[in-house]
């Protein structure tokens, strides 16, 4: 099993401060000051060891994380349609707001000088990345990111 890192941000009620999101085997985990948290999805995000460490300011819903920014950039690769289906490298920069009542992502494909971006309230991370896909040139696909 491989696991992917990228460096993000992390802001709530308190500030920003660099957050590390991990991805692979289907479990997403966030480690933000010095706090793992890990899920199976983005909105479901779960202190890792329970109870949290005495002070630890985070909000939580259902034991959840909550009312926070995650951001951050990953590289990722799209091929071509031509018949050497060449691969390019691209960045797909996620923003993911989790609020209490309607968490939403926003993703923007970085392309060759291009951009092509999700609405802006995308219910979840493979709405948004279809959305991404479907503005796309036709010739473009856009292979699987980690999460």
């Amino acid at each position: 099993m491989t696991i992917e890192s990228w460096a993000g941000w992390y802001r709530d009620h308190l500030g920003s401060d660099a957050a590390t999101v991990f991805a692979g085997g289907g479990v997403i985990k966030l480690r933000i000051r010095g706090v793992e948290f890990e899920g199976k999805r983005l909105d479901d995000l779960r202190p890792a060891a329970e109870p949290l460490p005495d002070g630890a300011p985070f909000a939580l819903a259902n034991g959840a994380l909550t009312d926070c920014v995650l951001e951050w950039d990953q590289p990722v690769t799209v091929t071509d349609g031509g018949e050497d289906g060449a691969e390019r490298p691209a960045t797909l920069s996620c923003l993911f707001s989790l609020r209490r009542t309607d968490p939403d992502v926003h993703l923007a494909l970085h392309l060759d000088g291009a951009l092509y971006e999700s609405a802006r309230a995308e219910r979840d991370f493979t709405a948004a990345l279809a959305a991404i896909r479907n503005v796309l040139p036709e010739d473009v696909h856009l292979r699987a990111p980690a999460l």
